[in-house]
């Protein structure tokens, strides 16, 4: 089914930018599919801020008052979480904490416009591994709280708060780039930060993968998180970071993938962001890629994933009997900590009692779901 970008070139030309003349090829009769596309697909920052650009003001008045609503409160949020990130890069740094932001945050404030032309719904920031109780600490001291979240088998944690204006904060932790055993040791702490990218929107504490590094990051995210789920946003996240590298940048891509064996995913993203919005990646460079040969990396291409594909291709990828076992002893049976939170006990008198059954019932339902395609 061709994506719906592809179907109206206009859309994708005028979400791209490229001034006056690329608005009047949107039709009238199409307007309101394309509000109603860029809502599903949170890019109504991006589409107001291109038809600010173009000079745009001649849509119905109705359609572009709503529109400049939306995206008013969006800029108000933004500031809000903007500031927030700063208090917490620099309460971190003076705890000789020093995280690498990736994906939404990172991107929405080195490649986008405006940052809220790129909407996220979380900070996502990668720390070395031993830094993980400090980071804790440093965020609990400013208020945040643990979200119920399966950090033994997932290498990453989440806490959140909720401001004075109502504005929920969230940082999402990582010390490895994915919870994919197949993508983990994709890129590390170490080499991000070997060459960080800084972020001045965010302060003097705010650093970024380097560009190559997103761009790699990007390609890979929808496959290893998401199942290969088809996004706007994603695909323009990979369309704007490969059209801002050199040539030379685009190999150094293409060999950190061919060491990562990543290359039949990375083609893929390029492929659908030349496609969609006209990205210039050259034939050569994909050929590359698509010579690298067979990759355990390629299965997560494949279309209709659901959960039990993503465990079996986890214990593949793990290279003994005793890491695969302590995987799925994980997922069966994880922390009691997050069990009980799952279930709304922890620290409730009883809980521990009920856990025998709280796993029970948490199996049960899980293998019910997979039966019934739920899950």
């Amino acid at each position: 089914m061709p994506f719906l970008l592809e179907v109206h070139p206009g859309f994708a030309r005028l979400l791209e930018g490229g001034g006056r003349t690329v608005a009047p090829e949107v039709p009238r009769s199409a307007r309101d599919e394309l509000r109603a596309f860029c809502n599903e697909q949170e890019l109504t920052g991006l589409l107001h801020h291109r038809l600010v650009e173009a000079g745009c003001r001649e849509w119905p008045e109705s359609w572009w008052e709503s529109l400049c609503q939306e995206t008013h409160a969006q800029a108000a949020a933004e500031l809000l979480r903007a500031s927030e990130i700063r208090s917490v890069l620099g309460a971190l740094a003076a705890a000789g904490i020093n995280p690498i932001l990736f994906k939404g945050t990172a991107l929405a404030y080195s490649i986008y416009p405006s940052p809220i032309c790129r909407p996220r719904n979380d900070t996502d920031v990668l720390i070395a591994p031993d830094q993980v109780d400090e980071v804790r600490r440093v965020l609990a001291s400013l208020g945040y709280a643990m979200a119920v979240h399966c950090a033994d088998l997932f290498s990453q944690f989440e806490m959140q708060r909720v401001d004075r204006f109502g504005v929920l904060h969230v940082f999402d932790v990582h010390w490895k780039i994915s919870t994919q055993p197949v993508f983990e040791n994709l890129l590390t702490y170490d080499e991000l930060a070997s060459r960080p990218q800084p972020l001045p929107g965010l302060g003097p504490h705010a650093r970024a993968a380097g560009p190559v590094d997103a761009l790699l990051i990007a390609c890979i995210h929808p496959v290893m998180h998401h199942r290969n789920v088809e996004r706007a946003l994603w695909i323009y996240d990979v369309h704007l970071l490969a059209s801002a590298l050199s040539s030379r940048e685009i190999d150094d891509c293409a060999d950190r993938a061919a060491a990562a064996d990543v290359c039949a995913v990375v083609a893929h993203a390029l492929r659908r962001a030349r496609s969609v919005f006209g990205t210039p990646v050259r034939d050569v460079v994909l050929a590359r890629l698509d010579a690298a040969g067979r990759e355990p990396s390629a299965e997560y291409l494949a279309s209709e994933r659901r959960w039990h594909h993503e465990v079996i291709s986890s214990v593949r990828a793990l290279p003994t009997f005793g890491q695969r076992a302590a995987f799925m002893r994980e997922v069966l049976f994880p922390s009691p900590r997050y069990v009980l939170g799952a279930y709304g006990l922890r620290g409730k008198p009883l809980g521990t009692w009920l856990l025998p059954a709280l796993y029970a019932h948490r199996n049960v339902r899980g293998a019910w779901k997979v039966l019934t395609r739920k899950k």
